[in-house]
């Protein structure tokens, strides 16, 4: 599955359990082992959870690595060629990732609904 599909795939998938100022990162042109981050965050503990599990059982891809699952503040799923980032909005806000590569944000077509 090309990465493109992919993004789309889990940007759905963020959707469907009401993920919060998702955003896409193109960093295939920086010296990161990954081409993309997707961030998103989370109201509260459970809902970060709803979303890493709705991930986690539908995604097209197993996890390579994810840390962050059990204290459910900063989840990280780790697809190798997309690493996606589930944040609770508070920490989101407190770390602000996606200020380090404000410049590489891409747009995404929403979801259909």
């Amino acid at each position: 599955m090309d990465e493109e599909t992919l993004l789309h795939a889990a940007i759905d998938l963020i959707a469907e359990k009401k993920g919060q100022r998702t955003v896409v990162i193109d960093l295939r042109e920086v010296s990161i082992p990954t081409g993309y981050f997707v961030i998103t965050a989370a109201d509260n503990p459970v809902h970060v959870k709803a979303i890493v599990s709705n991930l986690m059982e539908k995604f097209p891809q197993k996890t390579l690595h994810r840390e962050g699952v059990s204290e459910r503040r900063w989840v990280v799923l780790d697809y190798g060629e997309i690493v996606i980032h589930v944040f609770l909005s508070e920490t989101r806000d407190f770390y602000d990732i996606e200020s380090l590569w404000a410049d590489r944000i891409v747009e995404m077509e929403a979801p259909t609904s």
